[in-house]
């Protein structure tokens, strides 16, 4: 995956890497001198996908960000698989509430809620993979208002499989809405996903969310559930 920054939306880039393993972009991105300021898209370019950012200078008051590396399982005896993954996700809003999903069995965290979204299929673009996985999750059409954030994080520990990984996951995020909201039905049965609901705005911070899903949903949900 590939992240450029810009100084104007419309300017050359003044920065322009692949993530590494492991590496959050964001401390990448302060190595190379700018700090990120808002996201201006996310686009698959000739096979790879790019994230752009509008960026600015690094100021002295400005602090490096902290990189995170969490070790849920540690062996001596295994060394662990390394494995990148694009996901694309997505808050969906509509006049029924925020759209949620349950993990299935089939997943490590069984019976916790999430925002749909999941994998970016290889020539896939995050936005086409986003409509893509909320349909399959729950059945519904969206339209994506905007991108709203790239989010990284690294950890060690076991799969569904039991195979231990050392895994860095990327989260493109998006705001998105849905004008036509009906009751939502898993399409991929057997899947990661067990279940689907509108989660009324009000409500939400009651349900035990993943804590990518609930960090994104304190930061966002107000925000987006403003009229335009």
């Amino acid at each position: 995956m590939r992240v450029i920054g810009v100084t104007h939306p419309l300017g050359a880039p003044v920065a322009d890497f692949h993530i590494e393993h492991g590496a959050n972009p964001r401390v990448t991105m302060f190595d190379h001198g700018f700090v990120p300021v808002r996201p201006l898209a996310a686009s698959l370019s000739d096979g790879d996908i790019a994230f752009t950012w509008l960026v600015r200078e690094v100021s002295i008051a400005d602090p490096r960000p902290i990189e995170r590396h969490t070790v849920y399982v540690s062996s001596a005896t295994e060394t662990p698989v390394r494995h990148q993954r694009i996901g694309a996700y997505a808050i969906v809003m509509s006049d029924r509430g925020i759209l949620g999903t349950v993990n299935s069995e089939h997943t490590p965290a069984p019976g916790i809620w999430a925002l749909p979204g999941g994998g970016v299929h290889p020539g896939e673009s995050p936005a086409e993979a986003i409509h893509r996985e909320i349909f399959e999750e729950t059945g519904q059409e969206v339209v994506i208002n905007r991108v709203l954030t790239l989010e990284s994080e690294h950890w060690v520990g076991r799969s569904v499989t039991g195979l231990l990984e050392d895994f860095h996951a990327l989260r493109v995020v998006y705001g998105a809405t849905c004008t036509t909201p009906s009751d939502p039905v898993v399409q991929e049965v057997g899947g990661s996903t067990g279940g689907a609901s509108w989660v009324p705005l009000r409500s939400w911070r009651k349900l035990h969310w993943t804590n990518s899903s609930r960090g994104l949903l304190a930061q966002y949900a107000r925000k987006l559930s403003r009229p335009v």
